[in-house]
């Protein structure tokens, strides 16, 4: 599966998975974010600076803001920052691919510090690339990526003049290879923070 698929593929995960987690959680997993994910998460969802400092009406506020803005992927990902830090320190030398035996023995502990949805937001982000993941989602019902409700239409594509046909297709391309210098990136910066034992 090329990247490009991987990414739609997560980020239509992530929208299913979020669409279940209530305002109230989406509020709690905000407010407790460490101070040096909170404005970017408020940017991700489009709130103004200092908007995670008050919970009334917060959950609603983010719902609105990355949905509006499609932004699945970065806040699914934000929102399950510090459970995923706790879970990558826990599995040791294991983090770079646990099995699903691995990820049994560490989300109870994640579970119960950060609360079910941030796990299953954590478990989105990897569904994909590591097997361990794949497996969990397949076999754990806490962790199965619920239906859409709402039918996602395929986009309708219109023949394209040969020129165009060339220059799409160079843009792909283009797209493929920066997601993979991107996944390169955050795998890197991933073993460095194991390596240095700050995660």
């Amino acid at each position: 599966m090329s990247t490009s698929k991987e990414q739609i593929l997560v980020e239509r995960r992530y929208a299913a998975v979020l669409a279940t987690v209530s305002d109230g959680v989406l509020a709690d997993l905000a407010v407790a974010l460490p101070e040096k994910l909170r404005d970017p998460f408020a940017k991700v969802a489009g709130l103004p600076a200092g908007a995670l400092d008050d919970k009334a009406g917060l959950g609603a506020a983010i719902r609105a803001g990355f949905t509006a803005r499609k932004s699945y992927i970065n806040t699914g990902v934000l929102l399950s920052e510090p459970c995923t830090e706790f879970c990558i320190e826990d599995l040791g030398s294991a983090a770079d691919d646990p099995n699903v035996e691995h990820l049994k023995a560490t989300l109870p502990k994640a579970i119960e510090k950060f609360g079910l949805d941030a796990a299953r937001l954590m478990a989105v982000q990897y569904s994909v690339s590591l097997n361990g993941f794949k497996q969990l989602i397949l076999q754990d019902e806490r962790f199965v990526i619920p239906k859409s409700g709402v039918a996602q239409p395929e986009p309708t594509v219109l023949p394209l003049p040969k020129e165009t046909k060339e220059k799409a297709e160079k843009r792909r391309q283009r797209r493929e290879r920066q997601e993979k210098e991107r996944e390169a990136k955050r795998q890197a910066e991933l073993q460095r923070r194991i390596a240095r034992h700050r995660v």
